[in-house]
């Protein structure tokens, strides 16, 4: 038994002069350092000579000396035996390190204490990360919040233009006797609608990234929903000669839901089918029930979607390189505001392809209304 505790000993001490990542401080009962172990000159910078006979307050901060922290930490581990602590601390040279670390008591066997044993870690470089990381955090949420001031204020500024190109494309529509005009004009048409989406989605998705989007709830079916959606996006399928199946089931699809936005949603997806799905190609609307959700699906013979895009494909401004040449108008924003409309709901939305010349499926889920 004594050849034990002699080992123990030993590798104590040797700990002691080897140490060099914690400080170990003894101190008696009023918070005077009587032993300076351990890593605590290389830590703190101050010799024993010179830390020894000082109450430890010194190296604490200017700033907790004054709110009476050094005092607190020792009541702290005289009550509970035990305190924990990370704070800055200051070293021989003035600098401040950021030390983690705990006080123990050390107790008589009548209870009284004989003194607390303080252990110390440098732990600056970790703490700089963080305040990094924080402040990096808060930049980019002061840049988020003025994208999306920005995108509202875009898409405000350029509602005034369309209402003149809209009124503008009326007139010429009622002047127009000329075939190859008329062609014109309903070009004009097709693009100030694009231009009016844009201008639409810009704010909304503005509004819901701010939380300052208030839904209308209703009770509807969810079938004509879709049956609508389908027959809005029907001219612009034809246009392209693609095949647009719907498969519903034969009960009521009832959900508590603002209509307008949920056919957002929807339109929004069947117009990226659309706009994504090459000439003579299909595209499939399909819904149902599962447990207490209703699930809709939309997919289509399009281009896909590269497997890396997929994790991001909801963000703003996420779009695939391989469909911006057949985007006419997009920037990327509709999507991202599906996911936040689908959300705002109590749903999800999920997006899967095989790969890129694969086709894609877009899948929502809202809560079913008993």
């Amino acid at each position: 038994m004594l050849a034990d505790r002699k080992g123990e000993m030993e590798l104590f001490s040797r700990w002691l002069d080897q140490g060099s990542d914690h400080a170990l401080v003894l101190l008696d009962p009023r918070g005077i350092v009587a032993g300076w172990l351990g890593g605590a000159e290389l830590i703190l910078g101050f010799p024993a000579s010179e830390a020894v006979g000082c109450h430890i307050a010194f190296i604490f901060t200017e700033h907790d000396r004054d709110k009476g922290f050094p005092d607190h930490e020792l009541k702290v581990a005289a009550r509970d035996s035990h305190a924990e602590d990370s704070r800055w601390h200051v070293r021989r040279d003035g600098t401040s390190i950021w030390v983690t670390g705990t006080v123990e008591a050390v107790r008589a066997e009548d209870q009284s204490i004989l003194g607390f044993v303080k252990i110390m870690r440098d732990m600056t470089d970790h703490r700089e990360r963080i305040e990094r990381l924080e402040n990096e955090l808060a930049t980019l949420e002061q840049t988020r919040e003025r994208t999306h001031i920005f995108l509202r204020t875009l898409g405000h500024e350029m509602r005034n233009p369309l209402g003149v190109l809209s009124n503008t494309h009326q007139i010429l529509q009622r002047l127009m006797a000329d075939e190859r005009g008329r062609k014109v004009v309903e070009q004009l048409g097709t693009q100030v609608q694009v231009l009016r989406r844009l201008a639409d989605d810009l704010m909304d998705v503005s509004r819901l990234e701010l939380g300052k989007l208030e839904l209308e709830s209703q009770r509807v079916d969810l079938r004509t929903v879709l049956q609508d959606a389908v027959q809005a996006v029907t001219d612009a399928a034809q246009a392209k000669s693609l095949k647009v199946e719907l498969l519903l089931p034969p009960s009521e699809m009832p959900v508590q839901v603002d209509l307008a936005r949920i056919q957002q949603v929807v339109l929004n997806l069947l117009g990226n089918a659309i706009k994504y799905t090459p000439k003579g190609g299909s595209i499939w609307v399909q819904a149902t029930q599962e447990a207490h959700e209703y699930v809709c699906r939309v997919q289509d013979t399009g281009i896909g979607i590269p497997p890396a895009v997929l994790p991001e494909l909801f963000q703003l401004f996420t779009q695939a390189p391989e469909g911006r040449e057949m985007a006419q108008g997009g920037i990327g924003v509709g999507l991202a505001l599906v996911r936040q409309l689908v959300e705002l709901h109590g749903g999800t939305v999920q997006a899967k392809s095989p790969g890129v010349g694969k086709g894609s499926e877009f899948v929502f889920r809202l809560p079913a209304v008993e």
